[in-house]
């Protein structure tokens, strides 16, 4: 009887323990899942910022007027470029899939 009891205790204890295990890093692994969307997010973000950018340096260069003008559109759309092109290769990097990435590859091509 002694041992049952014993046993029982013993028994509870270890599901106590593996519950509380188990739960800590079911939170983790939700933790790290919902770090991985807002970085995802934020890079889309960028992405969105970085190809308005592009598209504005491409404007700038169609109206410039004059020397200066061309030379700084020439630099403004070079830089843009090479940010945009960061940006998508991080996003490669990070197995960035979502539909907001596709639409913004159609858009660059």
């Amino acid at each position: 009887m002694f041992n049952m009891i014993w046993w029982d205790n013993l028994n509870k204890q270890l599901r106590k323990v593996v519950k509380r295990h188990t739960d800590s890093n079911l939170q983790a692994n939700h933790s790290k899942a919902a770090e991985l969307e807002l970085e995802h997010q934020r890079l889309i973000e960028e992405l969105d910022d970085a190809f308005m950018e592009w598209k504005q340096a491409q404007v700038r260069f169609e109206y410039a007027l004059g020397m200066d003008e061309t030379d700084y559109a020439i630099c403004t759309m070079e830089a843009s470029e090479k940010r945009l092109a960061m940006l998508l290769k991080r996003a490669k990097q990070n197995n960035l899939r979502t539909n907001a990435y596709r639409q913004l590859i159609k858009r660059c091509s």
